[in-house]
C-alpha cells in the first residue's frame, strides 16, 4: 500500500513535446508578422496533405520559433575559380554566396594594385588607428601564470600571433623577459609595436618582424611626409557598399570566417547582385535547434500557433528562446548559400530606390 500510494503521489513526467493549435487558413510569412505584431511567434509550414506518420518531418516543416524580422540589402557573389587578364573571371553558376552588410569580415579589391605593408617598423612609421594582420606574425604576450605576480619584470612568451584585426596603440622600447619555444627564460632590448587583438590582448611587436599587413583606420594626425597613397587597405562590406559597390567587382576575403555550408568556397567572389532582402530568423522548437532565416514572399504558406501566450514558460520553449538570444544576430550575419538563384525584380527595383533615397 505504501508503495502504491507513493506511485500514485509522484510528480507525472512533463512531455517535451509542447501541444499547438494552429489556425485553419494559411497566410504569407508577411501577413502572419503584420498581424503579430511584435516577434516572436510561432509558425508551421503549411502542407496540403499531411505526411506519412513514417516519414521524418524537414527542419522547415517542423514548429518554427520566428524572432527576428531582417531588412536589408545583401551581397550576391559568385565563387571565382581563376582570374586572366584577358579572359576575365572564370566563375561557378551555383551555389551562390550572400554577404550580408553586417558581416564582420574584410575583403581587398583583387584588382587593387596597392600593395600591403610587410614589417611592423613601416607599420610604426605611419601609426595607423587599425590594421588587418593576413599572416602569423611573431610578438610577444604575457604570461597568463605571472601576470598577478609582483615580478619588476613580467615574463611574456615569444609565440606566433593570429591573423586578425589589431587595434596599435603605441611604441614602446625597453627591456623584455620572455620564454621561447625551449622554455628557456631569456631578456632583449627590443623596439615593439604595442597592439590590441579582438580578443582584448595586448600583444608586442617587434619593429623587425615580417608579415602582411593592411590598413584599415588611419589617424588624422598622420605626418603628410608619409605617403599612404600606394598602401594597400582592407575594407568591410558595408563601408564598400557605402562607397558604390557594384555588380561586375571581384573581392578576396582576407579575414573573417568562411559559410558553414560546402560551396566549393574559394574566398575569390565577383559581385553579381546587390538586392534588399526581407527574410526573418526562426528556429526549429526542438531538442536539436537547427537556425533558419526564412524568405517574407507570397509563398510558401503557414500556420500560426493561436494558443502561443499559453506555452511560453514550457521548457522547451524556454531553451528556444534562449538559444536564439545568444545565436540569432551572428547567424544573421554570416556568409549564407544559396541554390537555385533567382532575381526577384521587386527586390531590385525596392533596392535601387533605396539607393536614389540614400544619395538625396
Amino acid at each position: 500500500m505504501e508503495s502504491n500510494n507513493e506511485k500514485e503521489l509522484s510528480t507525472p513526467e512533463v512531455c517535451r513535446e509542447i501541444q499547438f493549435t494552429w489556425t485553419e487558413t494559411p497566410q504569407p510569412l508577411k501577413e502572419i508578422i503584420d498581424s503579430s505584431g511584435d516577434l516572436p511567434s510561432v509558425v508551421k509550414m503549411w502542407q496540403e496533405k499531411s505526411p506519412a506518420d513514417s516519414s521524418p518531418l524537414l527542419d522547415i516543416h517542423k514548429p518554427l520559433l520566428l524572432y527576428k524580422e531582417l531588412n536589408g540589402v545583401k551581397v550576391y557573389c559568385k565563387n571565382v575559380t581563376s582570374v586572366d587578364s584577358l579572359t576575365g573571371a572564370q566563375c561557378k553558376d551555383d551555389p551562390i554566396v550572400v554577404i550580408p552588410l553586417g558581416y564582420t569580415g574584410w575583403f581587398r579589391l583583387i584588382d587593387d594594385r596597392d600593395k600591403p605593408l610587410t614589417t611592423i617598423s613601416n607599420v610604426a612609421r605611419i601609426m595607423p588607428k587599425k590594421i588587418l594582420s593576413y599572416k602569423l606574425v611573431t610578438g610577444y604576450i604575457r604570461d597568463q601564470y605571472t601576470t598577478n605576480s609582483n615580478l619588476a619584470e613580467p615574463l611574456h612568451l615569444k609565440v606566433d600571433i593570429q591573423p586578425g584585426l589589431f587595434k596599435v596603440l603605441n611604441v614602446r622600447e625597453d627591456f623584455v623577459r620572455y620564454t621561447d619555444h625551449k622554455k628557456i627564460v631569456k631578456r632583449k632590448l627590443l623596439r615593439c609595436l604595442v597592439c590590441k587583438t579582438e580578443d582584448d590582448t595586448n600583444v608586442l611587436l617587434p619593429f623587425e618582424a615580417a608579415g602582411m599587413f593592411y590598413l584599415i583606420e588611419v589617424r588624422k594626425s598622420t605626418s603628410k611626409h608619409i605617403n599612404i597613397e600606394n598602401i594597400g587597405y582592407a575594407y568591410n562590406i558595408k563601408d564598400m557598399y557605402t562607397a558604390g559597390l557594384s555588380k561586375g567587382v571581384i573581392l578576396k576575403l582576407l579575414h573573417g570566417r568562411p559559410p558553414s555550408k560546402p560551396c566549393g568556397f574559394t574566398q575569390i567572389l565577383k559581385v553579381c547582385d546587390l538586392i534588399k532582402d526581407h527574410t526573418v530568423i526562426a528556429c526549429t522548437i526542438s531538442e536539436n535547434k537547427r537556425l533558419l532565416e526564412l524568405p517574407v514572399a507570397p509563398v510558401p504558406l503557414f500556420v500560426k500557433a493561436l494558443n502561443y501566450p499559453h506555452f511560453d514558460r514550457h521548457q522547451t520553449f524556454l531553451d528556444t528562446l534562449k538559444f536564439m538570444d545568444k545565436n540569432a544576430d551572428g547567424y544573421a550575419n554570416e556568409l549564407k548559400v544559396r541554390h537555385n538563384y533567382t532575381v526577384d525584380k521587386t527586390a531590385r527595383k525596392v533596392e535601387k530606390e533605396s539607393k536614389k533615397d540614400e544619395k538625396l
